[in-house]
Protein backbone atom coordinates (compact mmCIF):
# COMPACT_ATOMS: atom_id res chain seq x y z
CA UNK A 1 0.00 0.00 0.00
CA UNK A 2 1.08 3.60 -0.56
CA UNK A 3 2.04 5.40 2.64
CA UNK A 4 -0.60 8.02 1.92
CA UNK A 5 -3.27 5.29 2.11
CA UNK A 6 -3.01 5.22 5.88
CA UNK A 7 -5.10 7.78 7.73
CA UNK A 8 -6.23 8.83 11.18
CA UNK A 9 -9.14 6.40 10.70
CA UNK A 10 -6.70 3.47 10.61
CA UNK A 11 -4.85 4.86 13.63
CA UNK A 12 -8.09 5.11 15.59
CA UNK A 13 -9.14 1.62 14.56
CA UNK A 14 -5.81 0.17 15.65
CA UNK A 15 -6.09 1.85 19.06
CA UNK A 16 -9.61 0.52 19.57
CA UNK A 17 -8.76 -3.02 18.48
CA UNK A 18 -5.79 -3.25 20.84
CA UNK A 19 -8.12 -2.30 23.70
CA UNK A 20 -10.77 -4.76 22.55
CA UNK A 21 -8.28 -7.61 22.22
CA UNK A 22 -6.73 -6.96 25.61
CA UNK A 23 -10.12 -6.87 27.29
CA UNK A 24 -11.27 -10.06 25.56
CA UNK A 25 -8.16 -11.92 26.70
CA UNK A 26 -7.62 -10.44 30.16
CA UNK A 27 -10.80 -8.68 31.24
CA UNK A 28 -10.43 -5.61 33.45
CA UNK A 29 -6.71 -6.23 33.84
CA UNK A 30 -6.40 -6.04 30.07
CA UNK A 31 -7.88 -2.54 30.15
CA UNK A 32 -5.35 -1.53 32.80
CA UNK A 33 -2.55 -2.73 30.52
CA UNK A 34 -4.18 -0.89 27.62
CA UNK A 35 -4.11 2.34 29.65
CA UNK A 36 -0.46 1.70 30.51
CA UNK A 37 0.35 1.20 26.82
CA UNK A 38 -1.38 4.48 25.90
CA UNK A 39 0.71 6.34 28.46
CA UNK A 40 3.91 4.78 27.15
CA UNK A 41 3.06 5.53 23.53
CA UNK A 42 2.21 9.16 24.29
CA UNK A 43 5.32 9.65 26.39
CA UNK A 44 7.52 8.32 23.58
CA UNK A 45 5.97 10.76 21.13
CA UNK A 46 6.62 13.62 23.53
CA UNK A 47 10.22 12.51 23.98
CA UNK A 48 10.82 12.64 20.22
CA UNK A 49 9.44 16.19 20.16
CA UNK A 50 11.77 17.08 23.03
CA UNK A 51 14.82 15.64 21.28
CA UNK A 52 14.16 17.65 18.13
CA UNK A 53 13.58 20.84 20.11
CA UNK A 54 16.81 20.38 22.10
CA UNK A 55 18.73 19.66 18.91
CA UNK A 56 17.33 22.86 17.41
CA UNK A 57 18.23 24.92 20.47
CA UNK A 58 14.64 25.67 21.48
CA UNK A 59 13.31 26.32 24.96
CA UNK A 60 11.30 23.42 26.37
CA UNK A 61 8.12 25.40 27.00
CA UNK A 62 4.50 25.42 25.87
CA UNK A 63 5.24 27.48 22.78
CA UNK A 64 7.78 24.97 21.52
CA UNK A 65 5.45 22.09 22.36
CA UNK A 66 2.70 23.72 20.30
CA UNK A 67 5.15 24.19 17.41
CA UNK A 68 6.74 20.73 17.28
CA UNK A 69 3.78 18.37 16.93
CA UNK A 70 4.15 15.25 14.78
CA UNK A 71 0.52 14.92 13.72
CA UNK A 72 -0.85 16.42 10.55
CA UNK A 73 -4.57 15.91 10.01
CA UNK A 74 -6.99 17.66 7.67
CA UNK A 75 -9.14 20.22 9.47
CA UNK A 76 -11.35 23.23 8.88
CA UNK A 77 -11.39 26.51 10.83
CA UNK A 78 -14.69 25.54 12.45
CA UNK A 79 -13.12 22.39 13.90
CA UNK A 80 -11.32 24.43 16.58
CA UNK A 81 -11.97 27.42 18.77
CA UNK A 82 -10.15 29.14 21.62
CA UNK A 83 -11.94 28.80 24.92
CA UNK A 84 -9.66 31.29 26.68
CA UNK A 85 -6.21 32.78 26.33
CA UNK A 86 -5.78 34.10 29.86
CA UNK A 87 -5.13 33.24 32.63
CA UNK A 88 -4.88 29.76 31.05
CA UNK A 89 -4.82 28.97 27.35
CA UNK A 90 -7.71 26.62 26.57
CA UNK A 91 -8.27 25.07 23.15
CA UNK A 92 -11.59 23.53 22.11
CA UNK A 93 -11.83 20.84 19.42
CA UNK A 94 -15.30 20.38 17.92
CA UNK A 95 -14.48 17.52 15.57
CA UNK A 96 -12.28 14.50 16.31
CA UNK A 97 -11.46 12.06 13.54
CA UNK A 98 -10.33 9.48 16.09
CA UNK A 99 -13.77 9.61 17.69
CA UNK A 100 -15.35 9.26 14.24
CA UNK A 101 -13.26 6.14 13.67
CA UNK A 102 -14.21 4.61 17.03
CA UNK A 103 -17.89 5.35 16.40
CA UNK A 104 -17.70 3.88 12.90
CA UNK A 105 -16.33 0.58 14.22
CA UNK A 106 -18.17 0.44 17.55
CA UNK A 107 -15.00 0.92 19.60
CA UNK A 108 -15.91 4.04 21.59
CA UNK A 109 -15.34 2.23 24.89
CA UNK A 110 -11.62 1.94 24.15
CA UNK A 111 -11.32 5.36 22.59
CA UNK A 112 -12.51 6.87 25.86
CA UNK A 113 -9.45 5.48 27.64
CA UNK A 114 -7.17 6.90 24.96
CA UNK A 115 -8.75 10.34 25.40
CA UNK A 116 -8.36 10.13 29.16
CA UNK A 117 -4.61 9.45 29.16
CA UNK A 118 -2.90 10.44 25.92
CA UNK A 119 -2.47 14.22 26.08
CA UNK A 120 -1.10 14.65 29.59
CA UNK A 121 1.49 11.95 28.97
CA UNK A 122 2.35 13.42 25.58
CA UNK A 123 3.24 16.82 27.03
CA UNK A 124 5.03 15.31 30.03
CA UNK A 125 7.13 13.23 27.66
CA UNK A 126 8.15 16.58 26.18
CA UNK A 127 8.87 18.06 29.63
CA UNK A 128 7.79 16.64 33.00
CA UNK A 129 7.04 20.10 34.41
CA UNK A 130 4.43 20.91 31.75
CA UNK A 131 0.79 19.88 31.96
CA UNK A 132 -2.12 19.79 29.55
CA UNK A 133 -5.42 18.83 31.16
CA UNK A 134 -8.17 17.23 29.10
CA UNK A 135 -11.25 18.79 30.71
CA UNK A 136 -13.72 17.27 28.27
CA UNK A 137 -13.52 14.97 25.25
CA UNK A 138 -15.79 13.86 22.45
CA UNK A 139 -14.51 10.36 23.14
CA UNK A 140 -15.83 10.64 26.71
CA UNK A 141 -19.27 11.68 25.49
CA UNK A 142 -18.80 15.42 25.83
CA UNK A 143 -19.81 18.01 23.23
CA UNK A 144 -16.19 18.94 22.46
CA UNK A 145 -12.61 18.27 23.49
CA UNK A 146 -11.23 20.95 25.81
CA UNK A 147 -7.51 21.18 26.53
CA UNK A 148 -6.14 23.50 29.21
CA UNK A 149 -2.42 24.28 29.09
CA UNK A 150 -1.62 24.74 32.77
CA UNK A 151 0.77 27.61 33.43
CA UNK A 152 0.54 29.04 29.91
CA UNK A 153 -1.18 32.25 28.94
CA UNK A 154 -1.32 32.93 25.20
CA UNK A 155 -0.78 36.45 23.89
CA UNK A 156 -0.65 37.98 20.40
CA UNK A 157 3.16 37.88 20.58
CA UNK A 158 3.26 34.22 21.59
CA UNK A 159 0.89 33.35 18.73
CA UNK A 160 3.23 35.15 16.35
CA UNK A 161 6.25 33.27 17.71
CA UNK A 162 4.50 29.90 17.32
CA UNK A 163 3.44 30.77 13.78
CA UNK A 164 7.01 31.82 12.93
CA UNK A 165 8.50 28.55 14.23
CA UNK A 166 5.92 26.47 12.36
CA UNK A 167 6.70 28.40 9.18
CA UNK A 168 10.41 27.81 9.69
CA UNK A 169 9.94 24.08 10.30
CA UNK A 170 7.62 23.77 7.29
CA UNK A 171 6.19 20.45 8.45
CA UNK A 172 9.54 18.65 8.44
CA UNK A 173 8.81 16.93 11.76
CA UNK A 174 5.28 15.76 11.01
CA UNK A 175 4.87 12.05 10.31
CA UNK A 176 2.40 10.16 8.15
CA UNK A 177 -0.09 7.74 9.66
CA UNK A 178 1.76 4.61 8.58
CA UNK A 179 4.56 5.83 10.83
CA UNK A 180 2.14 6.58 13.67
CA UNK A 181 0.43 3.20 13.30
CA UNK A 182 3.81 1.47 13.30
CA UNK A 183 4.87 3.34 16.42
CA UNK A 184 1.60 2.42 18.13
CA UNK A 185 2.17 -1.29 17.47
CA UNK A 186 5.80 -1.07 18.55
CA UNK A 187 5.01 0.74 21.79
CA UNK A 188 1.94 -1.30 22.71
CA UNK A 189 3.66 -4.60 21.93
CA UNK A 190 6.70 -3.65 24.02
CA UNK A 191 4.52 -2.54 26.94
CA UNK A 192 2.52 -5.78 26.88
CA UNK A 193 5.70 -7.83 26.59
CA UNK A 194 7.26 -6.07 29.57
CA UNK A 195 4.23 -6.96 31.71
CA UNK A 196 3.07 -10.34 30.38
CA UNK A 197 6.01 -11.68 28.37
CA UNK A 198 6.78 -11.87 24.67
CA UNK A 199 4.56 -14.89 23.96
CA UNK A 200 1.42 -13.14 25.21
CA UNK A 201 2.39 -9.86 23.54
CA UNK A 202 2.83 -11.66 20.21
CA UNK A 203 -0.56 -13.30 20.62
CA UNK A 204 -2.27 -9.97 21.34
CA UNK A 205 -0.55 -8.21 18.43
CA UNK A 206 -1.34 -11.03 15.96
CA UNK A 207 -4.99 -11.04 17.02
CA UNK A 208 -5.20 -7.26 16.75
CA UNK A 209 -3.61 -7.32 13.28
CA UNK A 210 -5.98 -10.07 12.15
CA UNK A 211 -9.01 -8.13 13.37
CA UNK A 212 -7.62 -4.97 11.74
CA UNK A 213 -7.53 -6.74 8.37
CA UNK A 214 -11.04 -8.07 8.93
CA UNK A 215 -12.35 -4.56 9.54
CA UNK A 216 -10.47 -2.92 6.67
CA UNK A 217 -10.72 -5.84 4.21
CA UNK A 218 -7.48 -4.67 2.58
CA UNK A 219 -4.62 -6.42 4.38
CA UNK A 220 -3.22 -3.16 5.68
CA UNK A 221 -1.66 -4.72 8.77
CA UNK A 222 1.28 -6.20 6.82
CA UNK A 223 2.78 -2.77 6.14
CA UNK A 224 2.04 -1.58 9.68
CA UNK A 225 3.79 -4.59 11.24
CA UNK A 226 6.80 -3.99 8.99
CA UNK A 227 6.82 -0.28 9.92
CA UNK A 228 6.75 -1.25 13.60
CA UNK A 229 10.21 -2.83 13.41
CA UNK A 230 12.12 0.47 13.42
CA UNK A 231 13.57 2.28 16.42
CA UNK A 232 11.00 4.97 17.25
CA UNK A 233 13.30 6.71 19.70
CA UNK A 234 15.35 7.86 16.72
CA UNK A 235 14.66 11.31 15.29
Amino acid sequence: MERSTYTVTHHGLLIGLYGKTLEEHLGEYGLDIFANAIMRYAHERGQRMRKRAVRDGRRLDHETFLSYGELQIPSSPEDYSIGSESPVYTLCCHRCMWQESWARYGLERYGALYCRYVDLHLIQGFHPDLAMITRSALGLGDSCCTFSYVGYCQTPKSRQRIAAVKKELAGQYTKDFLYHCGHLVNSFHTCISDILGEETASLITRRTACDFDTYTKDGYSKDILAEAQQDFSEI
